[in-house]
């Protein structure tokens, strides 16, 4: 049997601050429950969207009774649009895969945050769906980081060096999560693009470029942005050294008039 809880969301302010979710209060597992499956994040604005701020924001759970550090995973971002824009896309929900051992019997919590990586004009909320199994899968447990910031994309359709992340301890390479959000947004110019991973310190020297979602745009002064979903590249199974220095840029297929910013995390196994 599974189940289903949630860490209630909450408003994180409209700055960067890590901001506890579920109301500033921990979340107390099942007794029942012996693995997290997976968890769902979520986010609206708590009110109108601003023209030229996209909401890009992550999740970070911890705990104080549970081996799970690190995880720490971008919430399908919400883009801005252009002038008085008519709506805002909210990506679709999505699922990060967990499978963290928990303790039969035990009284287990997490704490759960949100942070923004810009500020943004109206605050955005951030919730968190989990979801637990009275059974062990007995699959390796997933682990996710990412580099502290964004990096501007520039406007020439040219290659961008992003901030580069340590991950120890880790066996495997699982996933890349990519991601672009403009800034201001341009009549008539699309983004599209794509991320290189690179390290020295990988198993092999197969190349791991993976496309951004792209971002469609419009005519007109009054324009709405968004993406479908946060795209997710997985099974990977890049071999790493226990302490692997990741390297990740961005290639502009085509220039814009106005500089994005761009990020991409990582899934590991240990």
């Amino acid at each position: 049997m599974t189940s289903w809880d949630i860490a209630t969301s909450t408003a994180i302010g409209t700055g960067t601050s890590k901001t506890q979710l579920n109301a500033g209060n921990p979340l107390t597992k099942p007794t029942q429950a012996t693995e997290l499956i997976e968890v769902v994040p979520y986010m609206a604005s708590t009110a109108a969207h601003t023209a030229a701020e996209s909401v890009l924001a992550k999740v970070i759970i911890e705990s104080n009774s549970i081996n799970l550090l690190p995880k720490v995973f971008m919430v399908p971002p919400i883009l801005g649009g252009l002038g008085t824009f008519p709506g805002a896309l909210t990506p679709m929900l999505d699922a990060v895969e967990c499978r963290t051992p928990l303790q039969l019997g035990a009284t287990q919590q997490f704490n759960i945050y949100g942070q923004a990586f810009e500020s943004n004009t109206v605050a955005p909320r951030i919730g968190l769906d989990l979801h637990y199994s009275e059974t062990s899968s007995g699959l390796k447990e997933h682990f996710y980081d990412m580099p502290t910031n964004e990096t501007s994309t520039g406007t020439a359709a040219t290659s961008v060096a992003g901030e580069d992340l340590t991950i120890n301890d880790g066996t495997f390479l699982e996933e890349i999560i990519p991601v672009v959000v403009p800034g201001t947004v341009t009549a008539a110019e699309s983004i599209i693009g794509h991320i290189s991973v690179t390290s020295n310190d990988f198993g092999n020297s197969m190349p791991l470029k993976v496309a951004v979602q792209p971002i469609g745009t419009g005519l007109g002064s009054a324009i709405g942005v968004g993406i479908p979903k946060l795209p997710t590249f997985k099974n990977i199974h890049m071999p790493m050294k226990s302490s692997c220095l990741i390297s990740q840029s961005y290639t502009q297929e085509e220039a814009v008039t106005a500089a994005g910013t761009f990020i991409a995390g990582f899934g590991y196994v240990k």
